[in-house]
């Protein structure tokens, strides 16, 4: 099942052949009433598959919705109806910059604990160019799910994310949002991906993952597996230290006439190699590979990089937001304790 929150993500996996269909996973959209109303794309939203959250007032920030949902109950009901015993395994995917989707996502990680899910989720995490209040959101949120430790959470700088341009498998251009649908499309493909991340995940107690990627890579135009994964450092998805991760989840489709060169083992002795000459790392590691029914040679490798040192970058965000931060809990508009806990979290301190 894949779940998309709010605004930005609205017009990823518009595909409906990709979620129609005995076999096909199932698709959920939580929007709130402006974003179907100004929705800029065309996708089918009808009462099985929306969830349009009605407000007074256009949620700006998360502690609006946690408001919101206080006041008038929260999604549970609304679930219920869409979340079934066979759905095992959920995929989320939102942006933490909007005030609809940083207050939805907390309480919905919540639900899905609950009900004995296995959960994931991509967010899309603002850039410092962006607002403060798009700072504060996301700095937010991922405090408040790492203190519940609700699930791994993939995050996506904006800026990077905006920046990229690849190759699609079939020739295209990939780039922006396409990256997301590439890696959903990709998480999807694995059977049991979202479980075995999750599971990881607590057992190593490593609750954020960025992205390295290299796609639609011909192996007979780069030489060799390893120059693939040299192209992976060229556009990451978060400024990062890869020296200072501690754990490694890679997942590498290829056609299926190379699984007797691309062996699971000789991919994990490739990436192990890899990781110690780029960042002398050695850290625990997971390499699953992909094989699809496909001609040609083209590469795919997503690699998940968790548990980075990440201290810097919040401490950076928090002082950009501390003015802001500061005037709202004077105000009262959210809980002081809550915060404090936020910025623990995040700042160790």
């Amino acid at each position: 099942m894949v779940i998309t929150i709010g605004r930005y993500v609205l017009g990823i996996c518009s595909d409906p052949g990709r979620f129609t269909g005995d076999g096909k996973p199932t698709l959920i959209r939580i929007l709130h009433r402006k974003d179907v109303a100004f929705k800029t794309v065309d996708v089918g939203l009808d009462s099985d598959n929306a969830i349009v959250i009605e407000t007074a007032y256009e949620p700006h920030y998360w502690f609006d919705m946690r408001s919101h949902f206080d006041e008038n109950g929260d999604l549970s009901e609304d679930l219920e109806k869409r979340i079934f015993g066979y759905h095992e395994d959920v995929l989320s995917v939102a942006s933490l910059s909007e005030g609809v989707a940083s207050g939805v996502l907390p309480p919905l990680l919540s639900y899905l604990r609950r009900e004995g899910k296995s959960a994931a989720s991509i967010v899309v995490f603002p850039s410092m160019v962006h607002s403060s209040d798009a700072l504060f959101n996301a700095f937010s949120t991922v405090g408040l799910v790492s203190m519940d430790a609700l699930g791994p959470l993939i995050l996506l700088d904006q800026s990077c994310l905006e920046a990229f341009v690849g190759v699609r498998r079939d020739g295209g251009v990939l780039m922006g949002s396409g990256v997301i649908d590439y890696l959903v499309e990709l998480f999807l493909g694995k059977d049991g991906f979202i479980r075995d991340l999750a599971k990881l995940s607590r057992s190593f107690g490593v609750g954020i993952f960025t992205v390295l990627m290299a796609a639609g890579c011909s192996l007979k135009i780069y030489e060799s597996f390893r120059n693939i994964l040299d192209i992976t450092l060229e556009q990451p998805m978060l400024d990062l230290d890869l020296s200072t991760a501690s754990m490694v989840y890679a997942i590498v489709r290829a056609p299926l006439h190379l699984r007797g060169e691309l062996t699971k083992g000789r991919i994990e002795l490739e990436v192990a190699s890899w990781l110690k000459e780029r960042a002398d790392l050695d850290a625990p590691q997971i390499c699953d590979p992909v094989y699809v029914e496909e001609f040609g040679d083209k590469i795919d490798i997503v690699i998940l990089v968790g548990g980075l040192d990440m201290r810097g970058l919040f401490a950076s965000i928090d002082s950009r937001i501390s003015r802001f931060s500061r005037i709202m809990v004077e105000q009262e508009l959210y809980d002081r304790e809550a915060w404090i806990e936020i910025r623990r979290q995040l700042l160790g301190s």
